[in-house]
């Protein structure tokens, strides 16, 4: 098995765990709220989206080389709409990096990220 299939593994692997800290936080963030509900996908084929009632959040990530975008929209997607967006890598030791910050994060503080984007919460 060469590296680079071993890292496309354990990039996908690490997607899968990505998109389940960030479903559960999301559904944490839930059971606070009086009205209103989020939804998130399945987060399969390395996209995930994440509906609130003004925002939506779309995650996509490339298990080839752990890199992936992440962008913000208001009501709808569509370029208008955008509100930010960045690029992020999450590497085999489960450190993810933002383009917009300093240092590397762990997987789980960068789910909770980007869940305050969603809830507008920064």
């Amino acid at each position: 098995m060469s590296t680079a299939v071993g890292d496309q593994r354990v990039f996908a692997e690490l997607w899968v765990s990505f998109v389940s800290l960030v479903r559960s936080y999301i559904a944490a963030h839930d059971l606070g709220r009086i009205e209103g509900r989020a939804f998130v996908d399945d987060g399969e084929d390395g996209r995930l989206t994440v509906r609130e009632d003004k925002r939506i959040l779309t995650v996509e990530f490339e298990a080839k080389t752990g890199a992936g975008e992440w962008t913000v929209y208001e009501d709808e997607v569509g370029p208008e709409r955008r509100l930010e967006g960045g690029e992020f890598r999450i590497g085999a030791d489960s450190m993810v990096t933002f383009s917009d910050r300093r240092g590397s994060v762990d997987m789980e503080i960068a789910a909770e990220a980007f869940t305050a984007k969603v809830f507008d919460q920064d």
